[in-house]
């Protein structure tokens, strides 16, 4: 059937699954992904337009906090971005329910430039930044994790990327677990602050012995 053109196989969700559709979706998201991105730089061409002093030296040392909070968002975002791109690569159709956690993750990529700002500019004992920022990135991490979700339980995934071997959930959403931990610690431990983001380091050893075992033995 026409209308049928672009839907993968398996069990889907009633609902728009045009090929159009979903390029919409991932070109909005992308769009608005590029924007944030943009406007984390643009406070910082202002205070270069309002420059008295010549030397670049001295821009960079009176500013060098704004600098640093514009790097680490751009950083952020492009791996948060490069996590969501894996996801639609594999993807071959849509649903609300997707479209909606996607609206989710995009909202704490937009917010996201904001609480690195307040982290930079904080003092040691405010916890209120630390947590703010961890809490931000958590909301992006569980939205992106619950459209994959989504994508495997609606039949959403492309032909090649159902038959593929998946990642155990425990790996999946281990990340997300440290972050969840790393920003209770922020909130609740005086002066731990954004060391909390430490734990996430767990996650590089853990991922890689879990996916040399899953490799190993693709049905544990």
């Amino acid at each position: 059937m026409a209308g049928d053109e672009g839907r993968p196989t398996g069990r889907r969700r009633p609902g728009p699954t045009t090929e159009r559709g979903l390029d919409r979706v991932v070109n909005f998201s992308d769009a608005v992904v590029a924007i944030a991105i943009t406007l984390i730089i643009l406070p910082l061409v202002d205070l270069a337009q309002e420059h008295d002093d010549g030397s670049v030296v001295a821009f960079f040392g009176h500013n060098w906090t704004g600098l640093a909070a514009a790097a680490l968002s751009f950083v952020v975002i492009a791996n948060f971005w490069r996590d969501h791109h894996r996801l639609f690569e594999r993807t071959a159709g849509y649903s609300t329910r997707l479209v909606t956690l996607n609206f989710v993750w995009l909202a704490g990529i937009v917010f996201l430039p904001l609480p690195t700002v307040l982290l930079f500019d904080g003092t040691g004992d405010d916890r209120g930044a630390p947590t703010l920022y961890i809490a931000t990135m958590l909301v992006s991490m569980v939205a992106v994790r619950l459209q994959q979700v989504v994508v495997e339980r609606d039949g959403l995934l492309s032909e090649e990327a159902a038959a593929a071997p998946r990642q155990p959930w425990v790996l999946v959403w281990f990340p997300t677990g440290l972050m969840l931990l790393a920003g209770v610690l922020a909130a609740t431990v005086p002066g731990l602050g954004a060391q909390a983001l430490y734990l996430l380091l767990l996650s590089i050893p853990i991922g890689w012995i879990g996916s040399r075992r899953h490799r190993a033995d693709p049905g544990s």
